[in-house]
């Protein structure tokens, strides 16, 4: 077998591995805690059956390694731990932007709560607020409600 039929078949392995999501929960744990134990693994990946366990672990032997009745990242699975990680970062990140995206008109009036607590939390310290205060905060609620929809925006692309 030549070098590129073989890297297409680790690749094609690896990912036929990380498809399974047990699989990679078990990547997952052992690459938060660095070293774990099999019972460890099997408590915090909820596997009821050891076999089932032991079939999983079996199929992520390019992933992981085994010391001392230990389970560590390899090398190759230091890199899709950080890739998983990564992915559910990304994820988390857009479904946060995504809702703010929907919820734009609630966080603006939101943000004009927050202005106008603060209009009143001064003038209720400082006593009643002249002209140019008040067009002050006016454009920084303007300038802020810019920002929130710019920061939105940007997240489009």
């Amino acid at each position: 077998m030549d070098i590129e039929a073989q890297n297409e078949s680790l690749e094609e392995s690896i990912f036929k591995t990380l498809s399974n999501q047990k699989r990679r929960d078990v990547l997952r744990f052992i690459g938060e805690n660095k070293q774990v134990t099999f019972t460890e693994i099997k408590k915090s990946v909820q596997i009821e059956d050891s076999s089932s366990l032991s079939y999983h672990l079996n199929s992520l032997q390019t992933l992981i390694a085994q010391k001392n009745e230990k389970y560590s990242l390899s090398e190759l699975g230091q890199e899709a731990y950080t890739l998983i990680a990564k992915t559910n970062a990304y994820t988390s990140t857009n479904v946060i932007v995504n809702f703010l995206r929907k919820q734009l008109s609630a966080l603006i009036i939101a943000n004009a709560i927050l202005w106008a607590i603060a209009i009143l939390a001064v003038t209720e310290f400082e006593g009643p607020l002249n002209q140019m205060t008040i067009f002050t905060f006016a454009g920084l609620w303007f300038i802020s409600n810019i920002l929130i929809y710019a920061i939105l925006k940007k997240t489009e692309t």
